[in-house]
C-alpha cells in the first residue's frame, strides 16, 4: 500500500523527487539490472527474500535463491505456506554480496531475517501473505526482519528505506548505481533503543500511548517500534478504542480556524503553480475548486483516509495539493507558514506538542527515510529528508544490512 502512495505522490505531487528522476540520457529503462545483497556487521545468519508483482502481467513472484524466478500458484484454502524456499543466503559479515538477477516488478519488498528464516502464505488468487510486524499470532512476529521497497518498472528503478511502518534492529543500506550513484545511509548503531526511548519519553509528557508502539522480545529487549497508522489499525472499527483518536485534534481545530479568514498558499511546484484556500464551513477549498473536509487525526497518520484519501483517478492537481496538505499537518508547520511547502524549512518542523511524534523522534535518530508517506515532500532547495533513490537506467542496485 506505501509503494501505491508513493507511486501517486511521484507521479503529480513530489517535485523534483520523480520531476527529475530520469537519466537525462534514458529512454527507458534496462529489462533486468543486477541485485546485490550484502551483510555488512550483522553477526550470525542472515536471509533475504525479494518479493513483488511482475511488470507486464501482475503476477506474484520471488526471486529464487539459486537464480530465476518462483510464481506461486493460487491454493486450494488459504494461509497454504509457500512451497518453496526462497530465502536467499547472505554470505557472513564482511565476505561481499550475493548478486542476483533482478527483473522489472513493481510494489516490491525485499526482506532481511537474522538468525532465522520468514513464513510466507498464500492464499486462493494467488495472493502473497507476506510477514506481520504488529500481529502476534503471526509466526514471524518474534523473529527480526525489515525490509526495504522499491519499484522496477519501464521507466526507473526507484527504492526507498523506509520508516512508515516500523524500525527493528537491522540497519538497511542502500546504492542505487545507473547514470549516477545514489546512496542512503543505513540505520545507525543504537538508534532502536533511542527510538524506543524517546517514544517512551513522549507518551509521559502528553498521555498518548506512544510507548505502546515499542514491541520488546522475550528477553526484554526491543524488539521492534512500530508507527502509530499500524498500532491504530485494529481499532479502526471501534473508534471509542483507537489509540491516538485524538491526538491531533488540538491542532485540526486551529488550523480549521487559522484559515478561514487567512489565505493558505500550496505550491504545486515544477512551475505548476499556487492555489489559494479557505476554509468555509468544515471545508478548505482552493482555487481550482478542489476541496478537502475537515480531517481527523486517524487521516493525517495514514495519509491515506477520509480527505486525504488517495484515488488513482484525481487530477494531478488535487494529489499535489494533498501530498502538501498532509505533510503540513505531520509536520505541523501550517498555523506558523501559510505557504506550503516553500516556507518551512526542516528546523520548522515537528515544533507544535500536538505534532507527529513518530516522525519527530525517527527523524531526530535516523539520517534519512521516510517517516510517514509523503516525507518525500520538501522545499524547492531543501535537502531530501525522505532517502528515496530512482535511476531511469539502474544497473547496479545494492541493499547492505548492518551499521
Amino acid at each position: 500500500m506505501f509503494l501505491a502512495g508513493a507511486a501517486a505522490t511521484a507521479t503529480a505531487a513530489t517535485y523534483p523527487v520523480w520531476g527529475s528522476a530520469l537519466s537525462p540520457n534514458a529512454k527507458a529503462a534496462p529489462p533486468t539490472c543486477e541485485l546485490a545483497l550484502e551483510n555488512k556487521s550483522l553477526p550470525g545468519t542472515v536471509h533475504a527474500y525479494v518479493t513483488g508483482h511482475e511488470q507486464g502481467t501482475n503476477r506474484w513472484v520471488l526471486l529464487k535463491p539459486g537464480g530465476g524466478v518462483y510464481y506461486p500458484e493460487s491454493p486450494s484454502a488459504p494461509q497454504t505456506p509457500l512451497p518453496v524456499d526462497c530465502a536467499i543466503p547472505l554470505p557472513a559479515a564482511g565476505a561481499g554480496p550475493v548478486v542476483l538477477t533482478l527483473p522489472q516488478m513493481f510494489g516490491a519488498r525485499v526482506y532481511f531475517v537474522r538468525d532465522s528464516k520468514l513464513d510466507f502464505f498464500v492464499n486462493p488468487g494467488p495472493s502473497l501473505v507476506e510477514p506481520a510486524f504488529a500481529t502476534p499470532a503471526d509466526p514471524n512476529y518474534s523473529r527480526v526482519w525489515a525490509f526495504a521497497e522499491f519499484t522496477f518498472n519501464p521507466v526507473q528503478l526507484f527504492a526507498n528505506i523506509s520508516y512508515v511502518d516500523l524500525v527493528t534492529g537491522i540497519p538497511i543500506g542502500l546504492t542505487l548505481t545507473g547514470d549516477a550513484t545514489h546512496t542512503v545511509a543505513p540505520l545507525p548503531g543504537g538508534a532502536l533503543e533511542k527510538i524506543a526511548d524517546g517514544l517512551t519519553e513522549q507518551a509521559a509528557r502528553d498521555g498518548q500511548p506512544w510507548d505502546k508502539l515499542v514491541v520488546r522480545g522475550s528477553d526484554g529487549k526491543v524488539l521492534r517500534v512500530i508507527s502509530p497508522q499500524n498500532h491504530m489499525a485494529p481499532f479502526f472499527d471501534r473508534p471509542n478504542e483507537m489509540p491516538f483518536r485524538d491526538a491531533f485534534d488540538s491542532y485540526i481545530d486551529r488550523v480549521w480556524e487559522k484559515y478561514r479568514s487567512e489565505d493558505l498558499r500550496i505550491d504545486l511546484q515544477g512551475g505548476r503553480g499556487v492555489r489559494t484556500g479557505r476554509v468555509s464551513g468544515d471545508v478548505l477549498t482552493f482555487t481550482g475548486g478542489h476541496t478537502f473536509a475537515k480531517p481527523t487525526s486517524k487521516d493525517i497518520f495514514t495519509c491515506n483516509h477520509g480527505p486525504f484519501a488517495n484515488n488513482p483517478d484525481d487530477p494531478d492537481d488535487k494529489k499535489g495539493l494533498l501530498a502538501r496538505l498532509a505533510a503540513a499537518f505531520n509536520r505541523t508547520t501550517l498555523l506558523t507558514h501559510p505557504d506550503q511547502p516553500n516556507g518551512p524549512t526542516a528546523g520548522d518542523y515537528y515544533k507544535d506538542a500536538a505534532t507527529n511524534h513518530w516522525s519527530r523522534i525517527v527523524h531526530a535518530n535516523t539520517p534519512i527515510g521516510y517517516a510517514f508517506p509523503y516525507d518525500d515532500v520538501r522545499p524547492d532547495g531543501q535537502p531530501d529528508v525522505s532517502g528515496a533513490a530512482h535511476d531511469g537506467n539502474p544497473r547496479r542496485f545494492t541493499l547492505t544490512v548492518g551499521s
